[in-house]
């Protein structure tokens, strides 16, 4: 009915913040709960009102359909920011365009935030990314260097690389030009993860190194030596005779590759 769509139209010019508040449709109530001639001679009645709020509330629902997107991609990019140095600044913000239900406000809030936040958390990625090439490039060269590595067969070095996620398809993607790449990006690979994956990388490297000793050598034991804190020359001598025993030791059931 005429008064349905009517009411349809108003709960699409407001409703849950950043929107406005929803209009106050108490004058189609009143019309609604009349029939027949009574609700065409309330329609006539208020036609003036009507005419005002249908036009009102059809701009305003214009409006909230253009902005909303743009809200929906603030709220994804505040969400990956979480873990950052000005995180909670961003997240005030946001919070005050909710709060005090800004969605329509002029100028603009929210794509300048959304241009602000896609730049920090493109920034963020760029680092993370750049550690990352260069931590797998450190260890790769280490890699290189390990004579067990050398002897490796190709298949045999992917192998120990696609176990410890190491290989070049392993790789985060990072795509940032746009806001859409960088979410894309951030939603494969949100921020803490990356981050524990370019910490990681050191003792991944590690674990390739002991994998390729084993296959070379199978009775090869791997020793861990002592770590302490050494202050005088007394202390790194008994700290290297207690080493040298142990490796000793350790000798006698076979090779040995020191961690």
């Amino acid at each position: 009915s005429f008064l349905q769509k009517v009411r349809d139209l108003a709960d699409k010019a407001g409703g849950e913040a950043p929107k406005p508040e929803s209009p106050d449709t108490r004058f189609l109530d009143d019309i609604r709960l009349t029939t027949g001639n009574e609700q065409l001679l309330a329609l006539y009645n208020r036609r003036e009102e009507l005419v005002k709020s249908i036009d009102h509330w059809e701009k305003l629902a214009e409006q909230i359909q253009q902005r909303w997107p743009s809200w929906m991609v603030l709220k994804r990019l505040v969400n990956h920011a979480s873990g950052m140095a000005d995180a909670e600044v961003y997240r005030a913000q946001v919070d005050t365009i909710e709060q005090q239900r800004q969605l329509l406000e002029e100028p603009d809030p929210i794509n300048p935030l959304i241009t602000s936040l896609t730049q920090s958390l493109r920034e963020a990625l760029n680092t993370l990314n750049e550690s990352y090439l260069t931590r797998h490039e450190q260890g790769m060269k280490r890699l290189e260097a390990d004579g067990n590595w050398k002897q490796l067969e190709p298949e045999q070095r992917n192998q120990l690389l696609s176990e410890q996620k190491l290989t070049l398809a392993d790789q985060p993607k990072v795509a940032v030009q746009s806001t859409d790449e960088v979410l894309n990006t951030l939603d494969q690979c949100p921020l803490d993860m990356f981050a524990d994956r370019v910490a990681a990388l050191p003792s991944r490297f590690d674990n390739v190194a002991v994998a390729a000793a084993e296959l070379c050598e199978p009775e090869i034991q791997f020793v861990s030596v002592p770590r302490r804190t050494l202050k005088t020359e007394a202390d790194i001598n008994a700290w290297a005779e207690e080493v040298k025993d142990q490796l000793k030791t350790a000798l006698g059931k076979g090779p040995i590759s020191v961690k």
